[in-house]
């Protein structure tokens, strides 16, 4: 059976390796792919461990409820942020490989407590700190990451390459201001508008998000810190981009988050 006598460690090292020298796997080897969402995580574990980083927040994807049921998921898929690979607006950010982006733009919270493992726990207003705008910017170690099984993509800590973030655009979580948000929001790269808000089951909700973020929390037995960044996936439609030379804006609330590549 696949994945029986899987080894995190090695999955991860295997990673860690294609996302410094920017080569892309079409699959992991038999011997390497997990087989299930749980060994999955337990590679991503492995990595970003294996990686040396500290984590600073929670990215989640796949998150919208069109996307999920497409999926065949449950709840959206998890990674971990890491704290060098998160950035103020107006950074230029240096990719250490050619290999494509896809770029989201995203709603986050900020924590407001520590909150231990629980099961059934659901968002409570005192959660919330802060709500901002981020860009996330994912780039698998997989050709496509779609065809290699999500177990794998979990493994690639969900993509994560980059977040950018923005001001705060309200404290706690004011639903009319995520709403404002969602159905003003327009991304331009180089001055033209490339991506606009998801509607319907298309569009990712944030306290939804974060909720099962609460229920994977609670299944790996993980602390949620005061102070981690939460970004809940797409709020406008992903796209994206080869190369350099681009500058990725978004207006709201009287702010702009930008950065460039």
């Amino acid at each position: 059976m696949q994945g029986l006598n899987f080894n995190p460690a090695l999955t991860a090292v295997r990673l860690l390796e294609c996302w410094r020298n920017g080569e892309l796997l079409t699959s992991l080897p038999p011997e390497l792919k997990p087989g299930t969402l749980a060994q999955g995580y337990d590679a991503q574990d492995a990595l970003f461990k294996a990686a040396g980083g500290r984590r600073n927040g929670w990215k989640l994807g796949v998150g919208s409820r069109a996307a999920m049921r497409a999926a065949n998921l449950e709840r959206p898929l998890v990674g971990q942020l890491e704290t060098a690979r998160c950035y103020p607006s107006g950074t230029t950010l240096l990719l250490p490989a050619s290999t494509p982006v896809t770029v989201e733009c995203e709603i986050a919270f900020v924590m407001g407590r520590d909150l231990p493992p629980f099961v059934g726990r659901e968002v409570q207003p005192g959660d919330i700190e802060a709500t901002c705008v981020t860009f996330e910017v994912v780039r698998s170690r997989f050709v496509d990451r779609k065809a290699v099984g999500w177990p794998s993509f979990v493994a690639d800590n969900v993509g994560f390459e980059a977040l950018i973030v923005g001001h705060v655009l309200c404290e706690g979580a004011n639903s009319q201001a995520l709403a404002e948000l969602a159905e003003s929001a327009v991304v331009l790269v180089n001055g033209e508008p490339m991506a606009s808000g998801l509607k319907g089951e298309a569009a990712t909700d944030p306290l939804a998000s974060l909720t099962a973020l609460y229920a994977h929390a609670a299944e790996r037995g993980t602390f949620l810190r005061q102070g981690d960044i939460v970004s809940t996936g797409a709020m406008c439609a992903p796209f994206d981009l080869q190369g350099t030379g681009y500058h990725l804006s978004v207006e709201y609330a009287g702010k702009v988050l930008e950065f460039f590549i």
